[in-house]
């Protein structure tokens, strides 16, 4: 019997946030080495994929948009989704240092797992802790570090597009204030979006950039100008070299080492449109590289997954990532949205915050 398309989309958005989390994996095991070989790690060591606090961060991203999405069927109002995500990554920071009371929107807040330190990123430590969060009028600092985008994949698996773009641009730029960073977090939003509704990766970049150009941030300082051409530039770069003979390694040298959000994603664009019908070899070449490989990869990862579903993901990476079950379980309830009469089990998870 052939896929219908809500059967499909399901299986994209599963892809994405599992794939998501396999690339992070893979690439967390050699984030910080030097003179990384071609295809130095393919496979998790000891069998397990251990995923970084990129994962983490997306994890507490679909909590926050669930939650509020409940709240907005439950009351017919609600924050905007950026005002609920920032809730979430409060919670977050509360995985990983004490923390001050705040509106808890997050079940997945007491998992162990999640309550570990996984190599978090400064900025988003720093900019959750000031108790203020950035907007893209009143930024809260110049970072155009990856932390920004790497988290970003739940709103385009639930958001509706028109807001895509605007709502990714936003949650980065709660801890990120860099317009390159928050650039980037539209650019990938709809990336990913488009990728899910059946566009080839190239297709998908080439559409991303132009809604980029034509966006105009009413409440930003100004629109951007020069740093979306600076985007696009390496954005088409990177669709050049994915089309071109160059070894992957010396392609990937040429957009950056993928620690500031431009240079991520623009990895992540090679390698996903060089392999994009094969996630191994896409996240392989995002991870094996002398830069912010579990970035990188796990970013690839999102694209990836959205374009050959969790069914074209191998069983090998599927059944050895750490939180395989709760991220299926996130990913499930992205796809399928608010149930119109509300079960025991969603009330818990996204009212009373709670499993048990």
């Amino acid at each position: 019997m052939a896929e219908t398309a809500t059967e499909s989309r399901a299986n994209r958005v599963r892809g994405s946030l599992i794939g998501g989390a396999i690339g992070d994996a893979l690439g967390y095991q050699i984030e910080f080495s030097h003179g990384v070989a071609p295809r130095m790690v393919t496979r998790f060591a000891n069998d397990v994929g251990i995923i970084s606090d990129d994962t983490q961060m997306t994890l507490f991203t679909a909590c926050g948009l669930l939650w509020r999405q409940t709240r907005w069927h439950l009351r017919g109002i609600a924050m905007l989704p950026p005002e609920a995500i920032y809730l979430a990554y409060l919670d977050w920071l509360g995985t990983q240092q004490k923390v001050d009371e705040h509106m808890s929107v997050s079940w997945i807040k007491d998992i162990p797992e999640l309550n570990v330190l996984r190599d978090p990123g400064m900025t988003c430590i720093e900019a959750l802790s000031s108790s203020k969060a950035g907007t893209l009028s009143e930024p809260i600092n110049d970072s155009k570090g990856c932390g920004g985008v790497m988290r970003i994949a739940p709103i385009p698996l639930c958001i509706n597009e028109d807001a895509i773009g605007e709502f990714s641009a936003r949650s980065c730029a709660l801890t990120h204030g860099h317009p390159l960073a928050i650039l980037s977090a539209y650019v990938l939003g709809y990336i990913i979006y488009y990728v899910l509704a059946d566009y080839s990766v190239e297709e998908a970049t080439k559409t991303a950039i132009q809604k980029m150009n034509d966006w105009s941030a009413k409440d930003a300082v100004s629109s951007y100008a020069d740093e979306k051409i600076e985007l696009a530039e390496l954005c088409n770069l990177a669709i050049k070299l994915a089309h071109s003979k160059i070894e992957n390694q010396d392609a990937i040298r040429q957009l950056g080492g993928g620690w500031v959000s431009e240079e991520a994603i623009a990895i992540a664009i090679y390698c996903s449109i060089k392999y994009q019908d094969n996630f191994e070899d896409a996240i392989v070449a995002a991870a094996n590289h002398d830069g912010d490989s579990d970035s990188t990869a796990a970013i690839t990862g999102n694209i990836i997954g959205a374009r050959v579903g969790y069914e074209g993901i191998p069983d090998y990476y599927k059944n050895n990532i750490e939180l395989k079950d709760v991220i299926l379980e996130l990913a499930n309830d992205l796809a399928n949205g608010v149930p119109e009469e509300m079960t025991d089990e969603w009330l818990k998870k996204y009212l009373y915050l709670t499993r048990d």
